[in-house]
């Protein structure tokens, strides 16, 4: 008798496991579920890799960005040197508060000091008189000054402008910290202090003009209220009257300096530009 049970019991069971299959399927081919199948592939290895789903319309590319400047004060203090000089040379630095009114734009006043110096090749021409136009009496003298534009060393400058940032990534420095940065363009106004070194080494007397400035610029932004900024910049005015040594041709040119294309004389207006480096630290708020 035990032994009959024991085989009932058994055909019980395979009967069971064997009418499973065919349940499962008939379920599955009689209702719908609202489950959505995710996609798979199977790759080289056997491996099985699911699929990325791809993102909806209009979700940017960086949805959430680490640290959002939009409502924050911005303190920096910055480190200028020219570059690219042709015949002076500046070395400085300066200050400057923003506020980013959104996380893409911010506005920004500044201001600092600059020291000036003239490059080798103003020397040369102060020691041989070579640029001081036509060999006149006056000009044998070593208070002859050389007729060049573009002459005057900036003091101070000030201004504002307005930061334009399109662009906003991550680098990554290592496999689990992020580098957020900013790339940004700038352009703005402002005011300079300038000043003419003479041959009698003294300057003359000292002047204020308008210039503009733009550039592009780069901020690193490692902590949340820290950020380091490196920025390409050129300063751009126009500088007073260059005195020419004949006195018809200061006749005929008073805002500008005489350039002659053969024996052709032209009157150009002396536009400086002044290219800038510009590096440091800024606290943001």
């Amino acid at each position: 008798m035990r032994r009959v049970w024991t085989v009932l019991a058994s055909t019980a069971v395979t009967a069971a496991f064997a009418a499973a299959p065919a349940t499962a399927q008939s379920d599955d081919q009689g209702t719908t579920t609202d489950a959505v199948a995710t996609p798979t592939s199977t790759t080289a290895s056997g491996f099985q890799r699911t699929e990325e789903r791809t993102p909806r319309a209009g979700t940017p590319l960086i949805a959430n960005k680490l640290y959002p400047m939009q409502g924050r004060f911005e303190f920096s203090g910055m480190f200028d040197l020219s570059f690219g000089d042709k015949y002076t040379e500046h070395l400085g630095g300066h200050a400057a508060v923003g506020y980013h009114i959104f996380d893409s734009l911010a506005v920004e006043v500044f201001g600092g000091y600059l020291a000036g110096d003239e490059t080798g090749i103003v020397e040369a021409v102060r020691q041989t008189g070579s640029s001081r136009g036509k060999p006149v009496a006056d000009c044998f003298t070593a208070t002859c000054e050389p007729q060049l534009p573009d002459m005057y060393q900036t003091t101070w400058f000030a201004g504002a402008n307005v930061q334009w940032a399109p662009i906003y990534g991550k680098l990554s420095a290592v496999s689990e910290y992020d580098l957020n940065f900013q790339l940004y363009l700038r352009a703005g106004a402002g005011a300079e202090g300038i000043q003419r070194f003479l041959n009698n080494n003294t300057f003359d007397t000292a002047q204020v003009v308008p210039s503009a400035n733009y550039g592009l610029g780069l901020r690193l932004i490692p902590f949340k209220n820290v950020a380091i900024r490196a920025e390409l910049v050129n300063y751009t005015r126009i500088n007073p009257n260059v005195e020419e040594h004949d006195d018809l041709q200061e006749a005929s040119c008073t805002d500008g300096y005489v350039q002659f294309t053969g024996q052709t004389p032209s009157c150009l207006t002396d536009f400086s530009q002044s290219a800038m480096f510009q590096v440091g630290v800024s606290f943001l708020l």
